[in-house]
């Protein structure tokens, strides 16, 4: 882990996980891929230029799961990479 990715983690970490991943997982990573997914790639308009609700509820459920999975995943990748970084430093203080 580069000094720079060390630094920015001990910032990002005082957030705590659930924070962290509700804003990186859910805000800015499940928002927007429901947004792309569902109106511009998944066609949710018919024939008649009607919006299909169903689906613009499951793709919103879905990506907004996807999203928190996503952004749990990376803190605990994330975190995981940080705690060998500090043993590596010979750093025994192992959480802020």
């Amino acid at each position: 882990m580069k000094d720079k990715d060390f630094k920015n983690w001990q910032q990002k970490r005082k957030q705590g996980a659930v924070k962290f991943t509700l804003v990186q997982g859910l805000l800015c990573w499940g928002i927007p891929m429901f947004i792309v997914m569902t109106f511009v790639v998944n066609d949710v308009f018919d024939e008649q230029g009607v919006i299909q609700w169903a689906q613009v509820v499951i793709g919103a459920v879905t990506w907004s799961i996807g999203g928190c999975l996503f952004g749990g995943f990376l803190w605990f990748v994330t975190e995981g990479q940080y705690q060998k970084e500090l043993q590596k430093r010979g750093n025994t203080e192992q959480s802020t």
